[in-house]
């Protein structure tokens, strides 16, 4: 991985990660670099939280799900809840 890792932070954030700023991620890494959690004092706050630390959340040098999640964030079913397991192959069609 290049030097560009920023992980967000703040109220409500936290990630969990091995990784760290300089830290070389071989072309063989596990496709779970970090794990990023948002809560809330309810879901819409909670998916807020997610849509801004998504959005300061850095990764250089690797493909991430990042692109993937904040289009997910912005999704109306999503916000309402109202996914089933046929959901997430729904918006990769």
């Amino acid at each position: 991985m290049d030097s560009g890792y920023l992980p967000p932070g703040g109220m409500g954030v936290r990630v969990d990660s091995g990784v760290y700023p300089g830290c070389l991620i071989s072309p063989f890494y596990d496709s779970l670099i970090a794990k990023l959690i948002t809560w809330g004092r309810s879901r819409e706050e909670a998916i807020r939280r997610m849509e801004r630390a998504l959005s300061e959340y850095r990764i250089d040098g690797v493909k991430t799900t990042i692109p993937f999640l904040r289009r997910l964030m912005g999704n109306e079913r999503f916000r309402k809840s109202l996914v089933d397991t046929s959901f997430i192959n729904s918006l990769t069609e």
